[in-house]
């Protein structure tokens, strides 16, 4: 069984190489969820089974190119990891940039993810794809 540590590592290296089966394979059954859709305008809440997880990563991998993942630090308390970093990816209908800055927590027991949280820059996504526009 892997460690809290290992299982965010292997989470990183799978999202880095937009593998969402892999990813959804770290999951358990049902996975407490809260994190944006991929274009940032709306968030999904609630209990995600593996399935619903590898097709929100599908839909994420489809509407967005992942060019850089840099992981800032990861700070574990043993289920819990927090994972501070930035991603440059390219929005794949009209290859406009997007850097994000994102803070995602993972919740770990027994070796798989039961929670999931990501808290990423949504205006910045939302802008490069057109749901939204920045003003200021």
């Amino acid at each position: 069984m892997l460690s809290t540590v290992e299982v965010v590592q292997v989470f990183l290296a799978r999202l880095a190489a937009q593998d969402a089966p892999g990813i959804a394979r770290l999951c358990a059954p049902t996975v407490e969820w809260e994190a944006p859709d991929p274009n940032g305008a709306r968030w999904a809440l609630g209990p995600r089974t593996r399935r619903e997880v590898e097709s929100q990563f599908l839909t994420l991998f489809a509407t967005f190119g992942l060019e850089q993942l840099s992981v800032r630090q990861v700070i574990a308390d043993g289920g819990d990891a927090a994972v501070i970093g930035s991603a440059r990816w390219r929005v794949r209908a009209t290859e406009e940039p997007v850097e994000t800055r994102f803070v995602a927590v993972l919740s770990v027991h027994l070796g798989e993810i039961e929670q999931y949280w990501q808290m990423p820059d949504t205006l910045a996504s939302a802008v490069a794809t057109g749901a939204a526009t920045r003003t200021g």
